[in-house]
């Protein structure tokens, strides 16, 4: 596996900080992306379907503008801003040249750019007003039914980073951003991704992070309008298996899912994956996967014992089972 090497100075590693919320048009049109390219998440492959059965005419528009490949888009038509109306604003005013460029450079080695986006990046009237009708339905007509889920998720989220911060480390709550992160000499974390290998260094400019329901490939990066490394990661939790919000509703579940957070709770005493199974009603399978998920979070051990794998909560675990 290619790895991104992102080098911190200390400026930086005191300038990391989360986004205080999750952003419409980053969220809106990480779903159009999973609408173009689909996903390898099982439960956002088949939340998919539902999706774009939905999506009113008026956004269709915007797929045009996407990879035919892996879905992403050019990086103007998502400001990670909190607020959907001075998102929309920040698209619609955005310098021709540098849609121009964004757009020649999210199509690199691939066909030549589809004609809509031809027409933006030549400032033509027609195509700017059919973009603000398009990203205008994304925000009031495709959003607002899963905004809730979206918001209980990046809350819990963030908040389960804070305790990976406060228990462990800055350096121990980076590298559980993703599987398979880890770091490098200290000052270099070194983050999974397709290609090869790249390197990056902050130079004081500091790093936000922004969890994505959306999203479940290797992290985002992008400018951020403060001047920082915005990093879009995947949440825990994938926005189908976040339940909706309700009066009295068990954190624990916003963070994890119904079925992991009953897993996590059996596993206050050890498990075996067939227990697990038997105690749930779902097949060994469906119980190991979810461990798995766990485990790669910190929260659960798995150790051997003869032919069978036991599983039991990590410290991590365990406290997490407290604060709920």
């Amino acid at each position: 596996m290619a790895m991104l090497r992102m080098r911190f100075t200390p400026e930086d590693l005191l300038r990391v900080r989360f986004a205080p919320a999750p952003s419409p048009l980053v969220e809106g049109m990480l779903a159009l992306t999973l609408v173009r390219a689909g996903s390898p998440d099982q439960a956002l492959a088949r939340w998919r379907h539902r999706f774009a059965g939905e999506l009113p005419s008026a956004v269709g528009g915007l797929l045009e503008l996407l990879r035919p490949d892996d879905g992403l888009g050019p990086l103007f038509l998502d400001p990670p801003l909190p607020d959907g109306e001075d998102a929309l604003a920040h698209v619609l005013g955005t310098p021709r040249a540098l849609v121009d460029e964004d757009l020649r450079y999210t199509w690199r080695g691939l066909a030549q750019l589809p004609p809509r986006a031809v027409a933006l990046a030549a400032g033509e009237a027609r195509a700017w007003r059919e973009l603000q009708l398009s990203l205008d339905a994304l925000l009031r007509r495709v959003l607002p039914p899963w905004w809730p889920r979206i918001q209980a998720g990046f809350a819990a989220d963030v908040a389960w980073r804070a305790q990976v911060l406060i228990s462990q480390g800055l350096q121990a709550m980076l590298a559980g951003l993703v599987p398979g992160a880890d770091w490098e000499d200290g000052t270099v974390l070194r983050l999974p991704r397709p290609g090869g290998d790249a390197h990056l260094t902050l130079s004081g400019r500091g790093l936000t992070l922004m969890p994505s329901l959306l999203w479940r490939g290797t992290p985002l990066r992008a400018p951020h309008p403060d001047g920082s490394l915005l990093l879009v990661y995947p949440a825990l939790t994938p926005l189908p298996l976040v339940p909706p919000p309700e009066a009295g509703a068990d954190p624990l579940a916003a963070l994890l899912g119904p079925t992991r957070a009953q897993v996590l709770q059996l596993l206050a005493r050890p498990q075996t994956t067939g227990g697990l199974a038997r105690h749930l009603g779902i097949s060994a399978a469906t119980a190991s996967d979810h461990a798995k998920t766990l485990r790669a979070a910190g929260l659960v051990a798995t150790a051997r014992d003869g032919k069978y794998a036991r599983h039991t909560c990590t410290t991590l675990g365990a406290r997490l089972l407290a604060g709920s």
